[in-house]
């Protein structure tokens, strides 16, 4: 199931304020890419799985058959949310 077209910038920001209550999990950190929103990083799969709750009664699964990184990014940009920053590596 591709991300739900029904989706819109209202359950986005519903998500983002479910995140800042509860945090991010660590498996669900951001690893290559996050979305930047009023100074803070967020999770770009996170918030669309997030967002589907609000719209659909259930979150969306992570699974990247079901949905990728790319297709949350491509998701947010056409919804406004157009920072998305890639994340720099450690080489440490």
């Amino acid at each position: 199931m591709p991300i739900p077209y029904n989706i819109e910038r209202e359950h986005i920001f519903l998500a983002i304020i479910k995140i800042e209550k509860e945090g991010i999990p660590p498996q669900r950190q951001a690893k290559d890419y996050t979305m930047l929103y009023e100074r803070k990083q967020y999770p770009c799969k996170l918030v669309i799985s997030l967002a589907n709750i609000y719209a659909n009664g259930e979150e969306l699964d992570s699974d990247p058959k079901v949905f990728n990184t790319y297709m949350a990014q491509d998701y947010l940009i056409e919804k406004g949310f157009t920072d998305i920053i890639k994340l720099e590596k450690n080489n440490k």
